[in-house]
Order: structure tokens, then C-alpha cells, then sequence
């Protein structure tokens, strides 16, 4: 069968807000193409069309508070491509919602003695909802932060459930934790599933544990992530650089080693840092905190800065991958050497395959891998998609079979 042959068979994505494409790209592993892709920042773009052009995939530039669902079938018409869509998936911009946005607006308040504008980016979800009620797919995916479940007293993730269920979608959601599907990193968000009211089918979120409790996915560790990448130095800017092969990595690298070149490997570069900071991190233990370190060392309140700088853990899932980390990676020191991690140390730890470019600075390739929705999650939904409903004729499911922790609307 030619290649596009089996992509006419694919099931057909439009992932909304892309980021760099992680959504995406777990959907593609599980056999789904993605037909458009659409992001307003232009390095994400950049990634877009690098990592997926050659797949088929029209990547836009579009910034989704204006560009409207008519637009979108307007600009596809002019292009003559496709659009009708099996699937449309994304994650708008959380950072309205996140704690760390949140802090942001509560030192606003405290500084000016004025109660801050309420960031337009929490609205973005509607948007997304617009795109689902206009092309009826037969399925949509959202994922967003926890930090929905309670904002100003208000839980946003009820109000998307509602959206989709209005726009005829039977709604599943439920909080996740990467770390539960086999991605090293300690990531906690929520997941929306709609599938389209008239193929009667109720998603139900995939199993972790067997019935016993054991787990039914490793639970790799930073260890596995990243222990195979060469040795570094802090600041380096050697951008490719060679790397060796070793039977006794993990299974974990082996994957994210797949399709990528054997001999090198790129994008494996850190954070200059000054003395004080070196010795910090020298002296810090595995799993340590900022405020575990001595006060002379110390540059920042511990009261209110206590995990201002956190040290990776080789036998523990990583904390969280953020944006953050455009602007400083003291919440990721490496568990052995001197230093932050690097990108491709973050990439990896985001679950994306050392094959997968990202455009811009270093702070900026940072950004786009903390934006992203982690692939081996995204992978693990989409493959119980096909199986649940894209492989069967009727998977009616009713509460009772429900895991725990998921919320279910229904008519």
C-alpha cells in the first residue's frame, strides 16, 4: 500500500491551539493523521512544519480569537483541501487558569490595590467549542490545566463539559497524571472526551492498574528518561553533538531514540550559571529544595521561594515540564551534573522522540515543550478512541462501568 494510500485511510485531525504538535503527534502514533493544524505563535508554527508537513499536514498561522470556524472553511476551499474532519483535538492556553498565573494576578492586586482584568485567554475554550458545533466531528479531545476545576469560585471544566454536550457531544472528563501512561514526569491534567450523540458511544478513559493493582503502564523515571544522553557541562551551546549506543538503556530511550539519527543527537544544550549557583546545586541531594539549602546560598525568601530551585531525582518521574522554564530551569537540576537540564533533557521528559525539532532560542524551545500536551498521553487516549469508537459499530457504555474520578453529562 503507498504512503498515500494508508494516510486516505487514516482518521482525519484538526488540532486547534498546536503548540509544537505533541497532541498531534500522539495521535499520529496511534494511526491518526492530522489534516490541519493551526497556532497563532509563529516558532510553533515553525515546529509545526517542520515535524509534520511532509506527513500531509496544512499548518496555519491563525490566531483562534479571530480566525472563526467560516474562516477556516473559506481559507481550505481556496487551498482545495480537505474539510471534513473524524477528530478535532487541542489544548487552549491555560495560563489564566494555572497557579502560576494565578500568582501573577494576586501580585497585580497586591501591587497596584486594583483587582486585575480577567485574562482574555480563559475565554479561548469557547473558541475550541465553536470550531467542535460547526464541523461535527465524530469526536473531540481538550485537554487543559487542573486549575479549571475551581476559578473564581466558578469550575470551568463543568462549563466545557456543558459546551459539548450542547453542541451534541456525549462528555467524558477526567483528571490524569502523565506519570500514570508511562511518561516520566509527575504532570497532572484534566482530559475532555465528546464523542458525536448519534453514534452512542460513551468514552471510557483507559485503565491503569490491572485488578490486582499492579500498574498496566511502566512508571518510568527520570533515570530512563535521560541517563543514556551524553555528559554536558553547564552552558554549553554545542547544539549537535555525537551520541553512543548502549544495549543497556532503557526500553523508555530506546523509543525516543526510534527514527532519530543513531550517531548524533541536537537540541542537548543548558543554562549558563554562576558560582553561587553551582555550588547549590553541588551540595543539594537528590530530591532536595531550595529551602533545604544553607543561607548563605540562599538568594530569594524561603518562606515564599521554598522549591525555588528543585533537584531531579534518578529513581522518581520528573516534576512538572512548564513554560517556565523559558526563563529558568531551577526547578529541573540534574540529579549528577552540575547544571539545569537541557532541552533535549526536557523534550525527552515531555515524551517527545529525540527526532522532533523545535524552533526558536533556547528559551523559546523550552516554552513550546512545557505548552505541549506530553504525546505518550495523547497516544494512549487516541488508540482507546479507534478501539471504543472508530473500530466498532456501538460501544454504549453507562456509569457503572466508569472509572473512578471521571465525570460523565449525558441527556
Amino acid at each position: 500500500m503507498t504512503n498515500s494510500k494508508r494516510d486516505s485511510l487514516r482518521p482525519r485531525v484538526l488540532d486547534l491551539f498546536a503548540g509544537a504538535g505533541g497532541f498531534s503527534l500522539g495521535f499520529h502514533w496511534a494511526g491518526f493523521q492530522t489534516s490541519v493544524a493551526l497556532d497563532f505563535d509563529s516558532l510553533a508554527v515553525e515546529s509545526l512544519i517542520a515535524n509534520y508537513a511532509h506527513l500531509g499536514t496544512l499548518v496555519l498561522e491563525k490566531d483562534l480569537s479571530k480566525f472563526t470556524p467560516d474562516d477556516l472553511d473559506y481559507h481550505l476551499k481556496v487551498k482545495n483541501h480537505p474539510n471534513g474532519f473524524d477528530v478535532i483535538i487541542g489544548g487552549p492556553p491555560c495560563q489564566g487558569w494555572s497557579m502560576v498565573g494565578r500568582g501573577k494576578l494576586r501580585s497585580l492586586f497586591e501591587k497596584h490595590g486594583a483587582k486585575p482584568k480577567e485574562d482574555p485567554r480563559n475565554k479561548l475554550y469557547q473558541n475550541f467549542l465553536n470550531f467542535v458545533s460547526h464541523f461535527q466531528p465524530k469526536i473531540t479531545v481538550m485537554e487543559n490545566v487542573a486549575g479549571m476545576l475551581s476559578h473564581a469560585g466558578i469550575n470551568v471544566a463543568d462549563k466545557v463539559a456543558e459546551g459539548l454536550n450542547e453542541a451534541g457531544y456525549n462528555v467524558t472528563w477526567s483528571r490524569i497524571n502523565a506519570s500514570s501512561y508511562g511518561v516520566p514526569q509527575f504532570r497532572d491534567r484534566l482530559f475532555f472526551v465528546g464523542i458525536r450523540k448519534d453514534l452512542n458511544v460513551r468514552f471510557e478513559f483507559p485503565k491503569t492498574t490491572k485488578s490486582d493493582g499492579t500498574r498496566l503502564f511502566p512508571l518510568n523515571n527520570v533515570r530512563d528518561a535521560i541517563s543514556d544522553l551524553p555528559i554536558i557541562r553547564h552552558g554549553t551551546k554545542e547544539w549537535i553533538r555525537p551520541y553512543s549506543w548502549s544495549p543497556d538503556i532503557s526500553s523508555y530511550a530506546k523509543r525516543m531514540r526510534r527514527d532519530a539519527n543513531p550517531e548524533t543527537i541536537f537540541d542537548h544544550v543548558c543554562r549558563k550559571h554562576n558560582e553561587q549557583d553551582l555550588e547549590a546545586f553541588k551540595i543539594m541531594k537528590q530530591g532536595g529544595w531550595y529551602r533545604d539549602l544553607p543561607k548563605r546560598l540562599k538568594r530569594y525568601r524561603d518562606d515564599i521561594f521554598e522549591d525555588k530551585y528543585r533537584k531531579l531525582s534518578w529513581a522518581k518521574p520528573s516534576g512538572c515540564i512548564t513554560a517556565h522554564l523559558s526563563r529558568d530551569c531551577y526547578s529541573h537540576i540534574h540529579p549528577s551534573q552540575n547544571r539545569t537540564i537541557s532541552v533535549r533533557e526536557a523534550a525527552r521528559i515531555q515524551s517527545f522522540p529525540d527526532s522532533f525539532y523545535f524552533a526558536g532560542s533556547m528559551g523559546s524551545k523550552f516554552k513550546l515543550i512545557g505548552n505541549a500536551v506530553a504525546p505518550m498521553v495523547a497516544e494512549v487516549i487516541a488508540r482507546e478512541l479507534k478501539r471504543q469508537v472508530l473500530n466498532r459499530k456501538q460501544a454504549q457504555s453507562t456509569k457503572d462501568k466508569l472509572y473512578s474520578g471521571e465525570k460523565t453529562y449525558e441527556t
